[in-house]
């Protein structure tokens, strides 16, 4: 069999060091085919193949050789090599890509094309579309995975989207949490595809927003969603590297308990003694998730994150809702620098409600930490509680004995000062409403009516916050915010087609506009009238 054209690189370097009985495992079995791909083999991949280290560590020399010439580094090294610090000289076998855990034993990071077959469509991002997939075992075992495939134009990728797609996959290959989406390999093909763990159930957005007869979300799921999403960000945070990009599109659900933080494409890592990341350029952000400060100086740290977590908890208690719904983009700073923000969701609790207004705080500094976050979420957490009696009453929340509750706020009536009324989720039907506290038994009340209030301390300030509901008063809606600069108070604003959730492009209205609405939102800086954008920091 002759050797293949575009390959004879690889023969005349085996050939130098004695090795070209490796030829074709190398190239067919490791899909091996450009220098750069030698970043992705692992030690384990040449054993595979028959290789001795011995062998191997020839095989390295004559890399670095080759690496050390007068070309310029490779486009993996460009992007791989510039990102992670671990990555900085990726030989082999001593520094190459880390070892990932192996289910049945066939795990490579760098997996042929062969042995990936991809399926139906699930999704599509910024620089890459997503299939279901089937991914073979050396044991002859098949695996359900998600395949992320590089788009490619007609002349091949474009720079910033290939050096998106293997920034994403050389942030994966060090994560590993419980919830967070793993990368099981690399496939060097054409197109580049990342072979990721398959979350079966979709996003928890797709979740919240199904049509009936699907019920919603039980409030304490939700709970524990927030729970587990707050311990990825603290490890992210706690790696140096800052997401930019959390939502519930990006949440995924391995299981039905069960949440997984997904799309790295805009992950960063922080940098400096301010521990930030500054963009350098007008790139695509969600504006509608975005601090203030992201939108105004393109600046994002573990605090701009942590606002994000704010904006993605109000969408988990408000059914999926899009955030400022109808707002147009280059607008959203103006409301937010004006303290307005997003109001209190039916479901979420006033408790709950004052952490996302902590979330939202203006200066970076005065938002809680990720690490800080679990004793604040359990300060929130709802009380369960059991119904005792049938509850039949014209207009409360509609329960028999039995019904497991989930007490979403509770407070005394006005009208009867003996009586106190308690609004909560009945976990047989999902319905929410208000009811008689003498008609549960709360879990830890020894099996005593319910006579307490759930959440004690003071409602939380930001009820009476522009913008916010209060079951209590008038009810406001989202357009309850302060005006913009030279704009009439009570002219509602004009809804945008598509919405901000989006936009992945120039806002209408902004220079550069496309007026197209293709995934998130934005672009980088905002320039609010009256209000010129300050210089990059």
């Amino acid at each position: 069999m002759l050797p293949e054209a575009g390959s004879l690189w690889l023969l005349k370097l085996l050939r130098d060091i004695q090795l070209a009985q490796f030829y074709w495992p190398i190239l067919e079995e490791l899909n091996v085919t450009r220098p750069e791909h030698f970043d992705f083999v692992k030690p384990e991949d040449l054993d595979s193949i028959g290789m001795g280290r011995p062998a191997q560590r020839r095989l390295s020399e004559a890399l670095k050789r080759l690496r050390s010439g007068p070309k310029s580094k490779n486009w993996v090294y460009k992007i791989l090599g510039g990102f992670a610090p671990e990555h900085k000289e990726p030989t082999l076998p001593s520094q190459g890509p880390p070892h990932l855990p192996e289910p049945e034993g066939g795990l490579k990071c760098l997996i042929p094309e062969g042995a990936v077959c991809r399926r139906e469509l699930l999704g599509s991002g910024c620089f890459g579309v997503v299939h279901r997939g089937l991914w073979t075992l050396p044991s002859g075992k098949s695996v359900p995975v998600a395949v992320k495939s590089l788009r490619v134009g007609p002349e091949g990728p474009v720079g910033t989207e290939l050096g998106d797609f293997l920034r994403e996959v050389s942030v994966m290959m060090n994560l590993e949490h419980p919830h967070v989406l793993r990368l099981h390999g690399l496939v060097l093909g054409q197109p580049l595809q990342m072979v990721m763990e398959l979350a079966p159930l979709g996003s928890l957005h797709a979740r919240l927003t199904a049509p009936a007869p699907t019920p919603p979300l039980p409030v304490a799921l939700l709970f524990l969603f927030l729970r587990q999403l707050a311990g990825a960000m603290a490890y992210l945070g706690a790696r140096g590297l800052v997401h930019r990009d959390l939502a519930t599109r990006n949440l995924l659900l391995a299981s039905a308990r069960t949440i997984k933080v997904a799309d790295f494409g805009l992950v960063r890592p922080l940098s400096g003694a301010r521990g930030r990341y500054v963009m350098g350029g007008p790139r695509p952000i969600p504006y509608a998730w975005c601090a203030p400060e992201s939108l105004r100086h393109g600046a994002f740290s573990s605090a701009s994150d942590m606002w994000m977590f704010g904006v993605t908890l109000w969408e988990m208690f408000s059914g999926g809702e899009e955030p400022w719904a109808g707002v147009p983009p280059y607008l959203i700073l103006q409301r937010l620098e004006d303290r307005a923000r997003l109001p209190r969701p039916p479901l979420c609790s006033r408790t709950l409600y004052s952490l996302a207004l902590r979330c939202w705080a203006p200066h970076p500094a005065d938002r809680p930490s990720f690490t800080h976050l679990e004793e604040l979420l359990q300060e929130a957490w709802p009380s369960e509680g059991c119904c005792v009696r049938d509850v039949t009453e014209p207009g409360a929340l509609r329960m028999e004995p039995g019904d497991p509750i989930t007490v979403i706020e509770g407070s005394s009536s006005f009208h009867s000062p003996d009586s106190t009324i308690w609004k909560g989720q009945n976990g047989r039907t999902f319905k929410v409403g208000s009811f008689p506290a003498s008609a549960v038994t709360l879990a830890d009340s020894g099996g005593l009516p319910a006579t307490r209030p759930v959440h004690r301390g003071t409602p939380a300030r930001g009820d009476q916050h522009p913008g916010s509901i209060d079951g209590d008063r008038k009810k406001a809606n989202l357009w309850d915010v302060p005006p913009a600069r030279g704009q009439r108070r009570n002219v509602p604003l004009e809804r945008m087609k598509g919405g901000t959730e989006c936009a992945w492009s120039h806002p209408p209205g902004v220079p550069g506009s496309t007026g197209s609405h293709q995934g998130r939102c934005g672009f980088s800086h905002p320039e609010p009238q009256g209000r010129p954008a300050l210089p990059l920091e």
